[in-house]
């Protein structure tokens, strides 16, 4: 196999819209840089098929803006979007880009247009530089546990939950890392996943939260810079440097240069404790499953919603927007498209990712089906943003991850079953594995 790294800063001008807290957002512009935004490349070929992953210190990326960028890239590189996984950090404090969260989509905010074109240039440098320093490769694989993610979904005593610390809660704690490396011993690429929300601090300094500071510190270790952090399926997770107590805090920049540490640290323990060799076998899926809705609003209700009366403006600007569609002879539609990213680097080493905010009990569906069949990334914020992807036992708990679907523009919350969908699609990359092997 044959792996090239390269990165690309895509850091915004001051003054942009930031994205990641409505009401940060919705005031004013970034004021400051604390930390440098990046764009990661790497760039894979083996037996004829080619890959290229891509980590970006981004909030997240439509599906609109996703393809765009897909199709960017594809065009120099001759790659189809299979071939592409993008994959955003969830960074909190990175700047604005498409139309995908409600302050966007209805209106609330804008995403700067310069930037998108600058991003896009930014992302095809990084692919091509990728692909220009690819060499001769081996790869070792292996997984770790990561102390970072707290869930933020704290029985309320009543069947619900409330927002808060949940240090029992369920949380995917699976830590892969990949390391790739030349003829030489030295590295070429350091791939690892942690499934946590960087939604660390706030304030008006752009920043790569606690990702880059991780990133960094094993590009420190290893001599070079090649560390390429994947946001795992950290929906409902923060980090625990800012839930030591009943509440979530406001972290500082000391926080999350804890947190990048221990990540980091972490990290560093799975390459201490030594890898397992990963024979190349590169294949790439891209599959749309469709996910169904509980139920859909009708008419009356939506006017209702829609009504200057709503003190709830998201709320209400999304009952406006569903009854538009109406009016124009359109029917809301009553399953949502999720898309499946698979990359398979060799047997028994793949990235599984969702279109989506995948929560920590999907990573661990995921991981369950691949049980004993080598190393998962089981990722979400992939390719796009469809919304929150929350797991069966949810929908009756209620809670952020379950009822913010009107923020993401969808006529009604998921319904259950979304596990059983996951699987089936699951399967037909067990099928590919084993046919390959």
């Amino acid at each position: 196999m044959r792996a090239g790294f390269a990165r690309t800063r895509i850091t915004p001008p001051v003054g942009t819209t930031m994205y990641g807290f409505g009401s940060r957002d919705r005031e004013r512009g970034c004021e400051g840089v604390h930390d440098d935004l990046y764009a990661r490349a790497l760039y894979l070929s083996d037996g004829g098929e080619a890959a290229l992953i891509v980590g970006l210190d981004l909030l997240f990326l439509g599906r609109g803006e996703a393809d765009r960028y897909k199709g960017a890239i594809g065009n120099r590189l001759d790659l189809s979007p299979r071939q592409i996984l993008l994959n955003t950090s969830h960074t909190h404090s990175g700047p604005m880009v498409g139309t995908t969260w409600a302050y966007a989509d209805y209106g609330l905010g804008a995403a700067d247009p310069f930037y998108a074109d600058e991003l896009e240039g930014a992302l095809v440098e990084a692919a091509l530089r990728a692909r220009e320093a690819a060499v001769e490769v081996t790869t070792r694989a292996g997984a770790g546990v990561s102390s970072l993610p707290v869930s933020r979904r704290r029985p309320d005593g009543r069947g619900g939950v409330e927002w808060a610390p949940h240090r029992e809660g369920e949380v995917c704690r699976h830590l892969p890392v990949c390391l790739l490396e030349d003829g030489r011993g030295e590295a070429v690429c350091l791939l690892f996943s942690v499934s946590c929300h960087p939604s660390t601090t706030g304030g008006f300094e752009i920043s790569a939260d606690f990702p880059g500071t991780a990133m960094a510190a094993l590009d420190e270790r290893l001599g070079r810079t090649c560390s390429l952090f994947l946001q795992g399926a950290g929906g409902d997770t923060k980090a625990s440097v800012i839930g030591q107590g009943d509440q979530w805090r406001r972290g500082t920049w000391e926080d999350i240069a804890a947190a990048g540490r221990t990540v980091a640290d972490e990290v560093g323990q799975v390459l201490d404790g030594g890898l397992e060799a990963a024979p190349p076998g590169l294949d790439a899926t891209l599959q749309e499953m469709q996910w169904p809705l509980q139920s859909v609003v009708g008419r009356g209700e939506l006017d209702g919603l829609a009504a200057d009366g709503n003190d709830n403006e998201i709320q209400r600007l999304w009952a406006r927007r569903q009854l538009e569609r109406l009016d124009r002879g359109q029917s809301l539609r009553h399953e949502v498209p999720v898309l499946l990213h698979t990359v398979e680097l060799g047997p028994g080493l793949r990235l599984a990712g969702l279109e989506g905010e995948a929560v920590g009990g999907l990573g661990l569906h995921m991981l369950r089906h691949f049980e004993g069949q080598g190393v998962t990334f089981p990722l979400g914020y992939c390719d796009g943003m469809a919304m929150y992807l929350p797991t069966t036992a949810m929908l009756d708990e209620g809670g952020y991850e379950v009822v913010s679907f009107h923020e993401y523009g969808q006529p009604g919350p998921l319904a259950a079953g979304m596990e059983a969908i996951i699987s089936e699609h699951l399967e037909h990359i067990t099928e590919r594995e084993a046919q390959s092997t």
